[in-house]
């Protein structure tokens, strides 16, 4: 795993469970505006929380994380949805069978190319996939928690994927600890 040091920080402070379900629901209108039919995978789903904004917007949808708790807690919080510990870097889907996928704040770290190739190779061919990336985390008094750079360059090699819509975000969170998030926020679609 990239990153690590900065994922123990947050994990250690269950900073992703208070954030905005405003992300999910934003695809989720995105998706109903291209008429969209069939499964979304939220892929790190942690708690579940953006599964059942995807359900509760009308769509089947399935939350994979590689944390067995988080899977625990997900299905104790939403039992009526369907969630499954699984390694995004090796989907147990066959080629082109997935019509969406949703990654909020996890692409950073992973091997984004492995991620991405992986992630492609399961898309079908018309299908979405919504990432969420963090272009830099900084504190109150500007010191950086991580930089990162932006997966453009990255994306556009990746074969067949044909970015839809990008959008640059800033997001402040006041908890656990104030600071604030330069966001890239991109739709991709599998030409």
């Amino acid at each position: 795993m990239k990153n690590q040091k900065l994922f123990e920080k947050y994990k250690a402070q269950k900073h992703w469970h208070g954030h905005s379900t405003e992300y999910a629901q934003r695809f989720a209108d995105f998706l109903r505006r291209q008429d969209f039919r069939g499964v979304v995978v939220d892929l790190g789903c942690g708690n579940g929380r953006d599964v059942a904004i995807f359900k509760k917007a009308g769509f089947e949808s399935v939350g994979i994380d590689k944390s067995k708790q988080e899977i625990a807690q997900a299905k104790k919080l939403h039992p009526d949805s369907a969630f499954a510990v699984q390694n995004i870097q090796n989907l147990p889907w066959k080629n082109e069978s997935v019509n969406a996928m949703f990654m909020i704040n996890v692409i950073h770290y992973l091997d984004e190319r492995q991620a991405l190739a992986e992630i492609f190779r399961t898309l079908r061919v018309g299908g979405y996939l919504y990432l969420h990336i963090n272009l830099s985390i900084t504190d109150k008094k500007g010191n950086v928690d991580y930089q990162g750079y932006d997966l453009q360059k990255t994306v556009k090699s990746i074969p067949r994927a044909k970015i839809i819509s990008w959008e640059y975000l800033e997001r402040i969170d006041a908890k656990p600890k104030w600071h604030k998030h330069q966001i890239l926020e991109i739709i991709l679609q599998k030409d």
